[in-house]
């Protein structure tokens, strides 16, 4: 086609300059360039329409691809199309199969439904008599352990009371020792004579002074020395006025010839006992009301009443000095 336009426009050229008058030329030459600017235009759109074929040929090559992949997708879906349709059947076939062996489950199965059904009802039975047995129990168990907690309470009191307690009997039992030791110095020179003897027993201090410190045989009146001794120990005692004390007269087992009001070791231990409780008193201006005086004969000796020397032991008086058990009879709830 551009050949052709092209050859047109020399042929016109040609004419014109040999024939046309110059007016016709002009118009000649006009109609070339009109002519020229339409092959221009012509040209443009034949590139483009090139530039649209070759896209629609791309794209025609892009679809014949995916025509090609649609055709092999579809045999390999036909394919597994096929094979599933196949297990399919085979599933119809075995699921008719597992129905019909269901149902003949079901019919042989009555039977043991209603016997599973009794046993249940008799299970449901058994787990409600136990429910309510787990509830006692649960209510006894809440109960006891009120009863514990209010034990531990308890043992926790009693435990502050032994610990209270334990504490008091040490302060005692060292106010004790220290009294004793205080008594052992005020009578040294007397215990070296080995007529006095000053030991601890039972949270009390004993002061055991033989029949030679205090009395004539079968005397009750004490003798001067024996009456130095009851004043060294009374100036100790009114020092420490919270003791009480308890005088006890003693005696061997050997039987007393009764004269007059004094019959028996009784009489005796009893006399001798307030003998020395007076000195005390008197002399040593102890008060009265810390003082009580008792006679224990030969019930309570300290050796063998078989020889000389186990009698002369067991002649003897014995100040017992006690401590002021207020705070422990306060903790322990007595008077």
């Amino acid at each position: 086609m551009k050949k052709k336009i092209f050859f047109i426009g020399i042929v016109g050229m040609s004419l014109l300059a040999a024939c046309v008058p110059a007016r016709k030329f002009e118009d000649a030459q006009a109609m070339i360039e009109k002519l020229n600017v339409e092959n221009k235009s012509c040209k443009e759109k034949t590139d483009e329409l090139t530039a649209n074929v070759e896209d629609l040929n791309k794209q025609v090559n892009d679809l014949t691809n995916a025509r090609k992949d649609l055709v092999d997708d579809t045999t390999n879906y036909g394919i597994q199309y096929r094979k599933i349709m196949a297990m399919n059947k085979e599933l119809n076939i075995l699921y008719e199969k597992v129905i019909d062996q269901n149902k003949a489950l079901l019919n042989n199965s009555t039977n043991e439904s209603q016997k599973f059904q009794s046993q249940l009802a008799e299970k449901s039975k058994q787990l409600d008599e136990k429910e309510k047995t787990l509830n006692e129990l649960q209510t006894a168990l809440q109960n006891q352990q009120k009863d514990l907690d209010q034990l531990k309470i308890d043992l926790e009191a009693k435990n502050k009371k032994v610990m209270e307690l334990e504490s008091a009997l040490t302060k005692n039992d060292s106010l004790m020792n220290a009294l004793k030791n205080k008594v052992s110095d005020a009578l040294m020179g007397f215990e070296n004579a080995g007529d006095l003897k000053v030991y601890t027993k039972n949270g009390k201090v004993y002061v055991s002074l033989s029949e030679n410190l205090l009395f004539k045989s079968g005397s009750i009146i004490v003798d001067p020395k024996g009456k130095d001794a009851l004043k060294k120990l009374a100036e100790v005692l009114n020092k420490n006025t919270d003791i009480k004390i308890l005088v006890e007269g003693h005696t061997d087992n050997v039987k007393l010839a009764g004269t007059g009001a004094m019959k028996d070791n009784w009489d005796l231990s009893v006399m001798r006992a307030t003998s020395v409780a007076r000195i005390l008193m008197v002399e040593g201006k102890v008060d009265d009301a810390r003082i009580t005086a008792s006679g224990r004969a030969d019930t309570e000796p300290v050796a063998s009443n078989e020889n000389a020397d186990g009698r002369g032991k067991n002649r003897r008086t014995e100040i017992i000095l006690q401590p002021n058990l207020s705070e422990i009879n306060s903790i322990l709830g007595t008077k």
